[in-house]
């Protein structure tokens, strides 16, 4: 899975104009995060045959550490402590069984099925949001996601009978991935953005490590160079996914991300001769115009919200 998206600083809102260059700069960096992203994903297909999900999952935490750490580093000495290590923790063990499950999940399913279920985080934040903070969720929002989970359901195929442990895998690592996301937008009460995004690959490596002890094998030096891309395009795609948010508003960028289906699909049918069936499409469809809605409805009230104050 992707690293989770601190939240933004507040800031103004831009004027949706395509000749806006804060508007196409943010544009472009959602596309390279969808497209490192897509590569981080293509590198679990190349380490699974040879590695189990939960030591991919180890030592790519450990590049991403090695990837983050000189930020840390040359930032203020605060970025090391915390106000909430008991969250931290939590949400580590958290981000474990969803990166674990992912993993496992892209390791047996096509890649394009795999990137539209992925798609169903916005919608579960949106179920979680309300229960967990008690947002309000108004009807056209409720049926957006209703909607969202019926693609879900579209691509599972579960009327065929070939509901497999790969989708519901990831599924569940979607869930949990919003769960995730929600807990970091807690953090942020207490903590900076650059304490959250060091503490999560610190929290998992060392749950990560003591699951992956029965089940440890050398990997070849060909694999050690696909862990290592992992965590250079997992730390590069992070920060322009970060970036995209700070400087143009979600509801325009966030559905550029949807672009990465195309990059899941293209690699699957070059590499692994992988075609999507109907479903895949119609589930996609039905996924991606959910939470376009749902990102585009979060920014019209934002907007409402800033004119009544």
């Amino acid at each position: 899975m992707p690293a989770s998206p601190p939240d933004r600083p507040s800031r103004p809102p831009l004027p949706l104009v395509l000749g806006d260059s804060a508007l196409l700069t943010g544009m472009g960096l959602m596309l390279l995060a969808g497209f490192f992203s897509s590569l981080l994903h293509l590198g679990v297909r190349f380490a699974a045959p040879e590695l189990s999900a939960i030591q991919i999952v180890f030592v790519r935490s450990l590049f991403t550490l090695a990837a983050t750490a000189p930020f840390l580093l040359l930032g203020k000495a605060l970025s090391w402590q915390t106000k909430a290590p008991g969250l931290h923790v939590l949400r580590g063990v958290v981000g474990v069984f969803s990166m674990w499950a992912w993993y496992w999940a892209l390791a047996h399913l096509p890649l394009a099925d795999a990137g539209v279920l992925s798609f169903t985080t916005a919608i579960f934040v949106v179920v979680g949001a309300a229960l967990w903070f008690g947002e309000p969720v108004g009807l056209r929002r409720w049926m957006a996601v209703v909607v969202g989970l019926a693609g879900a359901v579209v691509v599972l195929k579960p009327g065929a009978g070939i509901v497999t442990w790969a989708a519901l895998a990831a599924i569940g690592s979607s869930m949990l991935w919003a769960v995730s996301l929600l807990m970091a937008k807690d953090l942020s009460r207490y903590d900076s953005t650059l304490t959250i995004t060091f503490y999560q690959p610190l929290m998992i490596a060392p749950f990560a490590g003591l699951a992956a002890i029965p089940v440890w094998v050398w990997p070849s030096p060909g694999v050690w160079l696909v862990l290592a891309g992992m965590g250079l395009v997992a730390g590069l795609g992070n920060y322009c996914y970060v970036q995209s948010l700070r400087i143009a508003d979600a509801s325009v960028v966030m559905p550029v991300d949807y672009v990465r289906l195309l990059w899941m699909v293209a690699w699957g049918y070059w590499l692994f001769a992988e075609v999507p069936g109907w479903t895949t499409w119609i589930g996609a469809a039905l996924i991606i115009g959910a939470t376009g809605f749902i990102a585009w409805r979060e920014s019209w009230l934002k907007r409402q919200q800033r004119r009544q104050v």
